[in-house]
């Protein structure tokens, strides 16, 4: 992609990421002034394109920004943010700008939010969710034995009915899993960040 050339300055696309969950919330234009403000600042810095100015994110609404990392693309002519967001990133507010686009990253974080929701929703004899939570979590536990348990013999199948139902028993688990999360009051972001301090690359020695 080429550089904008745009009132006398080059522009960059830059598009933002949730650093956890990998969500794309927005996407909007950056001078070298607005990179490296953001980079000396920790918050996203922007050129607006219709305002003809540098702003930053949040600097009227309060919802400000945290920048973790930016990353440029192999070219250095397009620039990603990863972000932690404190607050809805979209002036609609909402999360993201990309709202309507299928959320494959985030799909189990969506479930915890729908499990978290019947939780504090009315009470619902139908709700399978707030009966476990509404039971001791040992027999949470003890669902989730089971439901490792059927995992194990889905893998141990016949081939052509193995893969259908190790992904079938995975996602009984996945969600049981969520809800032991729930009960104890843990998030599907907190474990994402254990996995990425695990498995962030270590700085090479100086």
């Amino acid at each position: 992609m080429a550089n904008l050339v745009e009132f006398d300055r080059e522009l960059y696309p830059v598009v933002v990421q949730d650093r956890t969950s990998g969500r794309v919330l927005m996407s909007a234009f950056a001078d070298q002034e607005a990179l490296d403000r953001t980079r000396a600042t920790g918050l996203a810095h922007f050129y607006s394109r219709s305002r003809r100015t540098l702003w930053q994110k949040g600097e009227t609404s309060g919802h400000i920004l945290p920048v973790v990392e930016v990353v440029a693309d192999c070219d250095q002519d397009s620039y990603l943010y990863l972000a932690d967001p404190i607050h809805p990133v979209c002036h609609r507010n909402t999360p993201g700008c990309f709202d309507r686009a299928p959320d494959r990253f985030g799909m189990v974080e969506t479930v915890h939010g729908w499990i978290a929701e019947r939780r504090a929703g009315p009470p619902d004899p139908e709700s399978y969710a707030q009966r476990q939570l509404g039971a001791p979590i040992d027999r949470l536990l003890k669902k989730i034995g089971e439901e490792a348990s059927e995992v194990i013999i889905a893998a141990l199948a016949e081939e052509g009915r193995r893969d259908r139902e190790v992904i079938w028993e995975s996602a009984d688990l996945l969600f049981h899993l969520a809800l032991v999360w729930e009960w104890l009051g843990i998030s599907p972001a907190d474990v994402t960040r254990e996995l990425v301090r695990r498995h962030r690359p270590e700085p090479p020695n100086t």
